[in-house]
């Protein structure tokens, strides 16, 4: 199975390094008007080194879509309607749970017949797959933003369950304590990594056409073999070549 990292074959990737000198930053107050959709609003910016630079909440008020908050040490940005309501205390349950996709929270493992609510609204409530997968085809990801006791884990930002809790099994029964969580970003469904090589193999034929996505569209055929699109992270441009590529637009 290739895995290797979208973004160095589809666009460039810039790094800088600090040198340990020290940098002098020319700081102005933004001297531009700004107008939203044609109004002119006034919101403190600042130019540093010709580029502009805005507080967020300043611009998130300003143009609205999106709310912005601090909880627990990290900022969170909100594309809800309203903020979400997380429970106070952490959710460890058989009743069946609302989840709200994506928020860092403390609650038990996603189970059949909770309901996942996605950044734009939209209500699904989890069912077991063809292949015996939590949520599998349902274009979620139940369990991102959960939290493990044991550790952070840098290709998420993920998980904590609730503490005194054995439920630290996939759909497969696997033990996923220190496990990655998987996203694939042009689906939007996410499942663990042994969830994912359960219910998706690598395409046995070789693609026709570059950027070409597998029947399930979870590869991408891309420098000649099939690319795990879950273990990729690529960037909104990105996908928009994979979409173009394939009549998805």
């Amino acid at each position: 199975m290739k895995r290797f990292t979208l973004g160095f074959i589809i666009g460039g990737v810039i790094c800088s390094t600090l040198t340990g000198f020290a940098v002098e930053y020319a700081v102005t107050a933004n001297p531009f008007p700004i107008k939203v959709d044609g109004i002119e609003k006034s919101i403190e910016g600042y130019n540093i080194n010709d580029s502009t630079y805005f507080k967020l909440r300043d611009i998130a008020d300003a143009v609205g879509g999106f709310t912005v908050g601090f909880t627990n040490n990290t900022i969170t940005i909100s594309t809800q309607a309203e903020p979400f309501d997380q429970p106070s205390e952490p959710t460890n349950t058989d009743e069946p749970i609302t989840i709200y996709e994506g928020e860092i929270s403390q609650r038990r493992f996603a189970r059949e017949g909770d309901t996942v609510i996605k950044a734009d609204g939209t209500e699904v409530v989890l069912a077991v797959g063809a292949h015996g997968i939590l949520g599998e085809g349902q274009g979620v990801a139940p369990d991102l933003g959960l939290e493990t006791p044991t550790g952070f884990n840098k290709r998420v930002e993920a998980y904590k369950v609730f503490s005194g809790t054995t439920d630290f099994k996939d759909s497969t029964g696997k033990s996923v304590i220190n496990a990655p969580y998987y996203v694939n970003k042009l689906t939007g469904e996410g499942h663990w990594g042994s969830e994912w090589m359960a219910m998706t193999s690598e395409p046995t034929t070789a693609g026709t056409f570059e950027y070409q996505l597998s029947e399930d569209k979870n590869w991408i055929w891309l420098g000649g073999g099939w690319i795990d699109m879950s273990v990729q992270n690529p960037t909104e441009a990105d996908l928009q070549t994979i979409r173009d590529a394939n009549g998805l637009n």
